[in-house]
């Protein structure tokens, strides 16, 4: 049901699906996901919310998405989607979104007059994901040469596309690259390996070499 006009505005706002380009690293996304974890911990104070994907890596271009994940029982997720649609976060768009069972919430907020977009990605626990992309940004934060390997990987896909490109496509292209490094690295691949959701998120596209986890 929609807000009654004298409701007040939940602090999430909503979400368009768009082109992906490339664009430098903005350090201001630092503060943007300490302020979204805090929304969210707020409503949930149980849930332990990191900041993930390419816009936690300082000097990583990208998206510019603001990705968050965290864990849950299976059995709390169901609840912890309808706390977040109370934020005003809602379901992730696109042609083959991630299940229920390991949703990825979807909305934006404005600082400094700056929109910036959020993925939230909520694990069922067990699966190690979450760690995996943990193991992921520490290492491109640890290593400058991986960083800028990322980096170049990203601006070649953009330039080939001429600028901008589906982001199902994009995801795809790059997510060879990092499944490779995720086995130099000794990081599991993915649960999610082999097929999955499509959509724009950072996600499995079914049938090709899948982007694990929320990397933008």
């Amino acid at each position: 049901m929609p807000p009654s006009p004298n409701a007040s505005s939940p602090p999430i706002g909503p979400y368009e699906r768009r082109q992906a380009a490339v664009r430098p690293w903005d350090p201001h996304v630092l503060e943007v996901a300490e302020r979204v974890i805090a929304i969210i911990r707020a409503a949930r104070p149980d849930l332990d919310v990191e900041h993930i994907g390419s816009t936690a890596v300082a000097g990583l271009p990208g998206k510019g998405i603001v990705d968050l994940g965290t864990e849950a029982d299976p059995a709390d997720i169901p609840a912890i989607t309808a706390a977040m649609y109370e934020l005003g976060f809602g379901a992730q768009p696109g042609p083959d979104p991630w299940p229920a069972t390991r949703p990825m919430h979807v909305g934006s907020v404005i600082d400094r007059g700056v929109e910036y977009r959020i993925h939230f990605h909520v694990h069922p626990r067990g699966t190690g994901d979450l760690a995996k992309d943990l193991r992921f940004r520490d290492a491109l934060r640890a290593d400058s040469s991986l960083l800028e390997g990322y980096a170049r990987v990203k601006q070649e896909i953009v330039d080939r596309a001429g600028g901008q490109l589906d982001g199902v496509i994009y995801q795809a292209e790059k997510g060879g690259w990092i499944l490779d490094v995720y086995d130099r690295l000794g990081i599991e691949r993915p649960a999610n390996v082999g097929g999955g959701p499509t959509g724009e998120a950072d996600s499995a596209p079914a049938d090709q070499s899948p982007s694990p986890g929320g990397h933008a």
